[in-house]
């Protein structure tokens, strides 16, 4: 990916910090080989306070609203989490190592061509929901409640239209949750076990991401969510906001909003709901993971 210069780099991660505040700050890497791990996220729990970290692991979150007592939570999908007590943090920067989990081994089969089955919200209307500013806006995710009768599914393609994009480019993760009683999401039950990121590009309308190497296999109904890890522009030519939005579909429905990792994932009824969908289709048995 070219160079572009990183707009208000720090001020994507987390408010700046006061002279009478405190900031947790440091790098985030794997244990085993000591690679950064980028776009690790970092929040308290069940508050609206954190941040993710860059691409290269390093992070700079605020965190003088948090309560002494207060649990930092450090994760990454595919890692197990840490977890810190504010009034424990004395560093001036951590060295923060995550251990790799367990990841499940998936054997991928070749198979011909099979019907395609569209699950989720395909067509487009005039509205759109999103972000329109560069502070804080690392960490913040949109998604869909998704419902079929016709699991068990395989995941071909995930496909989102985008209302607008004014950013040369834009980096998201892709969340793909069980779909909770009471239409609740739970972003630490992902049915993924690595990060998927993907990117979208200056004025780009739909994106699709190719979810084959994956072979994701659901059974029952998901959230689906994107979130915005990362922007570039070439060059700062304005001082207001650069848009970054999602169209929304006239499918009533469920829409999930998070601002920072580890605050309360809710679920919304709304008579619009994102354009997100994924083309699918009905696997043979060589198809679903062991």
């Amino acid at each position: 990916m070219p160079k572009y210069k990183t707009k208000l780099l720090y001020l994507l991660i987390g408010l700046p910090v006061t002279v009478f505040g405190q900031s947790f700050t440091g790098t985030i890497t794997d244990s085993q080989n000591n690679t950064p791990l980028p776009y690790a996220s970092i929040g308290v729990k069940g508050k609206s306070i954190g941040g993710i970290a860059d691409s290269k692991g390093h992070f700079l979150v605020n965190i003088t609203n948090a309560a002494p007592s207060d649990t930092i939570i450090v994760s990454y999908l595919g890692y197990e989490s840490k977890t810190f007590v504010k009034r424990d943090i004395s560093q001036s920067a951590y060295h923060i190592e995550l251990v790799p989990g367990a990841l499940q081994l998936r054997e991928v089969a070749a198979r011909g061509k099979r019907a395609t089955i569209i699950i989720g919200n395909k067509k487009a209307s005039a509205q759109y929901t999103g972000w329109g500013d560069y502070i804080s806006s690392k960490g913040r995710l949109r998604g869909v409640a998704i419902q079929t009768t016709d699991t068990p599914l395989k995941l071909s393609k995930f496909k989102m239209r985008l209302n607008a994009c004014e950013f040369d480019s834009v980096r998201f993760r892709l969340h793909i949750l069980p779909l909770q009683t009471n239409y609740s999401g739970n972003l630490n039950a992902e049915l993924i076990d690595e990060n998927i990121f993907f990117n979208a590009y200056k004025d780009q309308k739909w994106v699709s991401v190719d979810l084959t190497p994956y072979n994701l296999v659901i059974h029952q109904n998901i959230v689906a969510a994107v979130e915005w890890v990362d922007s570039w522009v070439k060059k700062e030519s304005r001082n207001e906001s650069y848009l970054l939005t999602i169209s929304l579909s006239r499918e009533e429905g469920y829409i999930y909003v998070r601002e920072t990792p580890e605050e309360p994932f809710l679920a919304t009824k709304s008579k619009f709901t994102p354009t997100i969908y994924f083309e699918t289709y009905k696997p043979g048995n060589s198809d679903i993971p062991k």
